[in-house]
């Protein structure tokens, strides 16, 4: 077995929409039970016996695959990767690298990861800024696995064209479009507050100490019984909003990051910068 397909991220540019426009697609098959298992860049000293121990539904014909927004800014994720199949076909989500980095910080906020303002916590993780730095990540992957092996696409095209984005996909794939399941496009990008901060954190601990045990059964329990929601709590439209000034400080920062995604799509991209 080889890992075909890898949606390398990163987080907060619609990876979830485009996993769950893929993963019931029967030329395509994803770890069961979880999104994202972090082998690569998080827990790749389980060894590779544990890799595939997610994929014992895979069947003849089928491209093991996986969505891994964890692993963009992470070097060795790259390395690993290569080193296991030369061939395989990345995927890359983009997004606006300032709306992306505040998004990251409203997940790491909710998750119990950081505390305080968005200003102080890229100070304390690092990760909310880094892995809006396109221009070094993406083009890592890129000069490792060749531009025609990544595939780039951008959250603002999943809005308003979401079928012409998946048919790219598709067409970069070399898998029979379907159309997506119903439902796909909502939320996308978005992010709720936790209404209760301490046990959010309390949650996501108790997650992931059941992801590196492969105990995905309660998780998805929890979701289906509405505990994440309750969890995590607030409405689409709590989260807040980034100040003008702080955003034009970030845009100013991500400029080389944005002209060089223009340069890589041959693409303008002004409401990067607005």
């Amino acid at each position: 077995m080889r890992l075909e397909v890898f949606g390398a991220g990163p987080r907060r540019t619609g990876t979830s929409w485009l996993y769950t426009c893929l993963q019931q697609h029967d030329q395509l098959c994803f770890p069961k039970g979880v999104k994202e298992t972090a082998f690569l860049n998080a827990r790749f000293d389980k060894g590779w016996a544990w890799y595939w121990s997610h994929f014992q539904h895979w069947h003849e014909g089928q491209m093991c695959a996986e969505m891994g927004p964890g692993a963009f800014a992470v070097p060795q994720a790259v390395s690993r990767l290569w080193e296991h199949n030369s061939r395989c076909r990345i995927i890359v989500n983009l997004r606006d690298p300032a709306a992306r980095s505040f998004s990251l910080w409203a997940l790491f906020k909710n998750r119990g990861v950081v505390n305080g303002g968005f200003l102080e916590a890229t100070r304390t993780e690092p990760r909310i800024l880094e892995s809006s730095r396109y221009r070094k990540y993406l083009k890592k992957w890129i000069q490792t696995f060749g531009r025609a092996q990544v595939h780039v696409i951008l959250l603002e095209d999943i809005a308003s064209s979401p079928h012409t984005v998946l048919d790219g996909v598709y067409h970069f794939l070399g898998i029979r479009a379907v159309p997506p399941p119903p439902g796909a496009r909502e939320g996308v990008g978005a992010r709720r507050m936790a209404a209760v901060p301490a046990l959010a954190r309390l949650a996501e601990r108790g997650g992931s100490w059941l992801r590196e045990r492969r105990l995905y059964g309660p998780i998805e329990l929890a979701k289906r019984l509405g505990l994440k929601r309750s969890v995590f709590g607030g409405s689409w439209q709590s989260l807040p909003t980034l100040d003008a000034e702080a955003r034009q400080r970030l845009i100013r920062e991500f400029e080389p990051d944005i002209a060089y995604v223009e340069d890589l799509l041959d693409r303008p991209l002004h409401n990067w910068r607005q």
